[in-house]
C-alpha cells in the first residue's frame, strides 16, 4: 500500500515532446515574420554577390600578403612588405592622394550641379518628364562610347574644339601633354556622367519635404532664401547623407575616365589608384601589390564613409536661427 501511495503522489516528469518545439518555432516565425521574408528574398542576391564579388574581393585582399609576379609563378608569403612598399613608393601613395582629392572635387561639383538641376526639375514646367529623362541619359550611356566622343572633341589635329580655336586665330591645345587640361576634362566628364543621377535623388528629397512647413515658414515671414535655409535644407539632410556617401565612394574609384581619356598621363599625373591597381594586376602581373593596394583603398573608403556618417548624424540639429516674424 505504501509503495502504491508513493507512486501516486510522486511528481510526473514527462518527456519533452515536439509540441513545445513547434510552439516555439511558430512564435518565432510570427515575431520575426518580416525578417524571415526579407531573408528569403535577399538570400539569392547575397549568394550571387558572394560567388561573383565577395569571394574574388576577399581573395584579392588575401593576395596582398604575397609576392606573386606572373600567373605562372608561385606565390611567396611576405607578410606586410607590399603594404610597406605602398607607403614608401610615391607611385602608390600619390595615386591614392590623387584619387581622394579628385574624387572630392568631382563629388562636390556633382552635388551642387545636381541640386541646381533638381530645383529646376521641381518647377511646374510643361513636359518636365522629358527634361528629367534628358538629364539622366548620360548616367545610362556607355562610358566607352561617350569617352570616345570626348576624345574626338579633344583631338589635337582635327578635334572640334581645336578646329574652333584655329578658326578664331588661336593656337590649338595639345590636351594630352597638359596636366591641368587632363584633370579638367576628367572632372568635366565625371560630373556630366553623374549629375543626372544626383539630380533625381535630390528631386526625390525635395518632393518629400512637407508642404505645410513651407506654409508655416511663409506665415513667419520667411522669404525664398529663408524657406530654403530653414525648411528645405534641413529636410534634405537624410538624402544629403546618402548621396554624399554614395557619390564619394563612386568618385574615389574613378577608373574608366582615366583609362580611355588620358591613360594616366601626362607623365602619370592623372593616374589614380584604381588605374594603378589595374596596371599592376593586368599589365605587370604584380598580383600581390594589386591586392595590397585594393585593401588599402577599401580601408580608406570605409573610414571616410564612417567618418562622414558619424559627423552628419552627430551634428547639432538644434543650432538654427529663428525666423523674424513680420511686425
Amino acid at each position: 500500500m505504501n509503495d502504491r501511495k508513493a507512486v501516486e503522489t510522486a511528481p510526473l516528469h514527462l518527456p519533452v515532446t515536439n509540441v513545445s518545439t513547434k510552439s516555439s518555432l511558430k512564435k518565432f516565425a510570427v515575431r520575426h515574420k518580416d525578417a524571415l521574408i526579407a531573408t528569403a528574398i535577399l538570400s539569392p542576391m547575397i549568394l550571387w554577390w558572394l560567388v561573383l564579388s565577395g569571394f574574388p574581393t576577399m581573395f584579392g585582399f588575401f593576395l596582398g600578403f604575397f609576392e606573386w609576379i606572373g600567373i605562372a609563378d608561385s606565390p611567396k608569403f611576405i607578410w606586410f612588405d607590399n603594404y610597406v612598399r605602398f607607403f614608401q613608393d610615391p607611385l602608390y601613395y600619390e595615386a591614392l592622394w590623387r584619387s581622394i582629392w579628385l574624387g572630392g572635387l568631382v563629388t562636390g561639383i556633382t552635388l551642387i550641379a545636381g541640386f541646381g538641376a533638381a530645383i529646376l526639375m521641381n518647377m511646374p514646367l510643361f513636359g518636365k518628364g522629358v527634361y528629367r529623362s534628358i538629364w539622366y541619359i548620360p548616367a545610362v550611356t556607355s562610358t566607352v562610347a561617350t569617352t570616345q566622343i570626348f576624345n574626338l572633341l579633344l583631338d589635337t589635329n582635327n578635334g572640334v574644339i581645336n578646329n574652333f580655336l584655329k578658326s578664331i586665330g588661336k593656337e590649338p591645345i595639345v590636351w594630352q601633354y597638359s596636366v591641368f587640361w587632363g584633370v579638367f576634362w576628367i572632372v568635366v566628364y565625371s560630373v556630366w556622367k553623374g549629375v543626372g543621377g544626383a539630380a533625381l535623388i535630390w528631386l526625390a528629397g525635395l518632393q518629400s519635404v512637407d508642404v505645410s512647413l513651407y506654409e508655416a515658414a511663409e506665415i513667419d515671414g520667411a522669404g525664398r532664401w529663408g524657406k530654403m535655409r530653414y525648411v528645405t535644407l534641413p529636410g534634405l539632410k537624410p538624402i544629403a547623407t546618402y548621396i554624399v556617401i554614395t557619390s564619394l565612394i563612386g568618385a574615389i574609384q574613378i577608373y574608366e575616365q582615366v583609362l580611355f581619356m588620358t591613360g594616366g598621363g601626362p607623365y602619370g599625373k592623372t593616374e589614380v589608384l584604381v588605374f594603378r591597381i589595374y596596371r599592376d594586376a593586368f599589365w605587370d602581373f604584380n598580383l600581390g601589390m594589386a591586392g595590397a593596394s585594393s585593401l588599402i583603398m577599401a580601408v580608406v573608403v570605409f573610414v571616410g564613409t564612417v567618418f562622414y556618417y558619424r559627423w552628419s548624424t552627430n551634428s547639432d540639429r538644434s543650432s538654427t536661427i529663428p525666423i523674424k516674424r513680420r511686425s
